[in-house]
């Protein structure tokens, strides 16, 4: 019981954050390949590891480190995948990978996330959230479904962004939540139309870059408060926007320890940019433990916050950022749409599962209108034929695009490191006057809003 209080407790205190990763090390350590014999190289004592401040002990862990040992090396001894619940991230930094948790773990990562939208905006107990843009993937099938008294609508991004404006005409959302590219795209077709009507009470944008132009476009198109959450598959939601200083993040503590590190591992200063590390609380099932999430971000000192949250506070110097693809007869195209008609060209339903060991990530690269090119890193089961289907999908976004696939080492990052998958040369409405993803990202000034 005391296990299960520390991994599950919904708002933990810093002595449970402490006492769910003495446990979820300790049992890593026992149960997981792949940590038994990275922190015997490392010659770790986890009797040592009492808390949050020892995990500089062990080392960071990589992506690459997971597609190396595969699933089974991270994966709990004797876990059968067939009765897991399974997450597969989007491959945002190149690298998808599966997820894998019980169901109990699974619906923990969903009511955390659920309290952390409760940190913006207070919730009913019944209602509907309309999430815009999600694939078609995992369980999330269904345009409509029940949790409970939760009443869950998705506008899947394969459908047309018209279809999009009339299921939010005739939906009373009390929570919008989606990718900002995607919001952007649905928030501009309302705008053309004079939609005023649609009016939840927080929109939530997560795993991209939220510009300052797509916020004020949010506001303006929503008339609510626009707020932004880093979020990921392998743990669900990482951090919250403050309400009350939105250009700061609160980590969340019930689902991850979060650290910012610099090159050796060792944490970064307040203040100081570093790496995203995480150690993941809950799930036993496949243990993340300073899993280095490719994103970074500065710290700043701990204490009470003005809004009511006594903990840690950070800045995203950087996020993860795609590109508007401009086709020859002028449309823009969603990066997440690319990635799909792209992904969905390669056969058992994309990268990640079985084809795990055939593509270790790929880039998309909008060269030109008319011309693209797709960058992969082949795994050892690799094969052209894999992409022979690419042309023909390729070809229903406009019969004048040609694609070519081009095989590399590693996908390198851009200018200022920060790789994205779905990149464009032309210039969009996404970038307005050509502006640069690395950038410093303004916010707006904060508007007081304090819950408990």
């Amino acid at each position: 019981m005391i296990e299960l209080w520390g991994r599950f407790s919904p708002r933990k205190s810093p002595s449970d954050v402490d006492r769910a990763v003495r446990w979820i090390v300790r049992h890593a350590n026992d149960h997981v390949p792949y940590y038994a014999e990275a922190f015997a190289r490392a010659e770790v004592r986890i009797d040592a590891i009492r808390g949050a401040a020892d995990l500089p002990r062990l080392p960071v862990v990589h992506r690459d480190d997971l597609l190396t040992a595969g699933t089974q090396g991270f994966l709990r001894a004797g876990a059968d995948v067939r009765a897991l619940v399974c997450k597969h991230t989007t491959g945002t930094t190149g690298t998808p990978v599966n997820v894998y948790m019980t169901r109990t773990e699974a619906l923990f990562r969903t009511l955390s996330l659920l309290d952390a939208y409760r940190r913006n905006v207070r919730i009913p107990p019944a209602f509907t959230l309309v999430d815009v843009g999600p694939e078609r993937k995992d369980h999330a099938t269904r345009s409509v479904q029940r949790v409970g008294p939760v009443r869950i609508v998705r506008l899947f991004r394969s459908l047309p962004v018209s279809e999009h404006v009339a299921l939010l005409r005739r939906t009373r959302p009390t929570l919008v939540e989606g990718r900002p590219s995607m919001l952007w795209q649905v928030a501009r077709a309302l705008e053309a139309e004079g939609v005023t009507a649609i009016r939840p009470r927080l929109v939530i944008s997560y795993a991209e870059v939220l510009y300052p132009h797509v916020r004020e476009l949010l506001e303006r198109v929503f008339v609510c408060r626009i707020v932004d959450y880093y979020n990921c598959e392998e743990a669900g939601n990482l951090a919250w926007e403050c309400p009350d200083r939105p250009e700061l993040m609160h980590p969340n503590p019930a689902t991850v320890c979060l650290e910012v590190v610099g090159p050796d591992g060792t944490p970064a200063g307040c203040g100081v940019e570093g790496s995203v590390v995480i150690t993941n609380l809950f799930n036993a099932t496949m243990p993340f433990v300073r899993y280095a999430m490719g994103d970074r971000a500065a710290l700043v000192e701990p204490g009470h916050c003005s809004c009511g949250f006594r903990g840690p506070a950070m800045r995203l110097v950087d996020g993860r950022d795609e590109d508007f693809f401009v086709l020859p007869d002028g449309r823009e195209i969603s990066p997440r749409v690319v990635y799909d008609v792209v992904n969905t060209a390669l056969p058992a339903g994309g990268v990640g599962g079985v084809l795990a060991e055939a593509i270790r990530g790929f880039q998309i690269v909008q060269e030109e209108r008319d011309r693209i090119i797709v960058r992969v890193v082949p795994g050892p089961r690799y094969s052209d034929d894999l992409w022979k289907d690419l042309d023909a999908h390729v070809r229903a976004l406009h019969p004048d695009v040609r694609v070519e696939v081009v095989r590399v080492d590693a996908l390198e990052p851009g200018p200022g490191g920060k790789f994205r998958q779905v990149t464009s040369k032309i210039n969009s409405s996404w970038h307005p006057s050509g502006a640069d993803a690395s950038a410093t990202i303004a916010r707006p000034r904060p508007r007081s809003r304090r819950l408990s």
